[in-house]
C-alpha cells in the first residue's frame, strides 16, 4: 500500500482488479483523510448497489478496498473546492504521476471517475491518429477502445451529487457493467 500523498492516502497494491481514478480531493475528503466523503456523493452506494462489493461501505471504510481487489487514487492530489480551481500544469504533472502508479501497480483495469478527466487524459493534444484527436468531442461513458499505459479504461461519472448529467440509476448501471467486466476478465486468468 502506497501513501505519498500526505492529505489523502492513495490505496493501491499490485495487480489490482480495478484501479478508481478520481480527479483530485474535495475539501471534505481531505478533512477527513477519507475518498469519497462528500455527503451526497453516490461512490459508495454505487458500488454496494452494483454488486462490486458485499456489503455496505462508507467513506470510513476506502481503506479496506484493496481487500476487494479494488484501489483508490486521484489524478491530482491537491484538494479543491472544485475541478475549476485546477490548472492545466496540475493536469499534466498528475497524467505523468498517474501513468507511473498504473506501470507500478498494472491493475487490470482503470475506471475514471469523470468525464472531463477522461477527455483530458485519452485525447492529449499530441495525439496522432485523427480518430484520437476527436475522441475529446465523442468520448462516450463506459468501457473505451483506448488504454492508458496499457491498461483498459472504463470512463464512468464523476460520482459527486453535484454532478447532474446522469440519473443515479444510469450510473448504477455502468457501474454494474464495471462488474461484469471485472468478473468476465477474473475468470480468463
Amino acid at each position: 500500500m502506497s501513501h505519498p500523498n500526505p492529505g489523502l492516502p492513495d490505496y493501491l497494491a499490485k495487480g489490482l482488479s480495478i484501479l478508481f481514478v478520481g480527479i483530485n480531493p474535495g475539501l471534505r475528503s481531505a478533512a477527513v483523510r477519507h475518498h469519497y466523503a462528500g455527503p451526497s456523493n453516490r461512490f459508495w452506494k454505487l458500488l454496494f448497489d452494483s454488486g462490486l462489493i458485499p456489503s455496505p461501505m462508507t467513506y470510513q471504510d476506502d481503506w479496506r478496498l484493496p481487500e476487494f481487489g479494488y484501489g483508490l487514487t486521484n489524478l491530482i492530489a491537491r484538494p479543491t473546492a472544485g475541478v475549476r480551481n485546477l490548472d492545466k500544469q496540475e493536469f499534466l504533472q498528475g497524467h505523468q504521476i498517474f501513468l507511473t502508479k498504473i506501470m507500478t501497480y498494472q491493475p487490470r483495469l482503470v475506471a475514471l471517475l469523470g468525464v472531463s478527466m477522461a477527455r483530458m487524459l485519452l485525447s492529449p493534444k499530441e495525439a496522432t491518429s485523427v480518430a484520437q484527436r476527436s475522441l475529446g468531442s465523442t468520448l462516450q461513458v463506459g468501457m473505451q477502445s483506448l488504454s492508458l499505459g496499457g491498461v483498459p479504461v472504463c470512463v464512468l461519472p464523476n460520482p459527486s451529487g453535484r454532478n447532474a448529467h446522469y440519473s443515479y440509476q444510469h450510473m448504477k448501471a455502468l457501474f454494474c457493467g464495471l462488474k461484469d467486466w471485472a468478473n468476465t476478465h477474473e475468470r480468463m486468468t
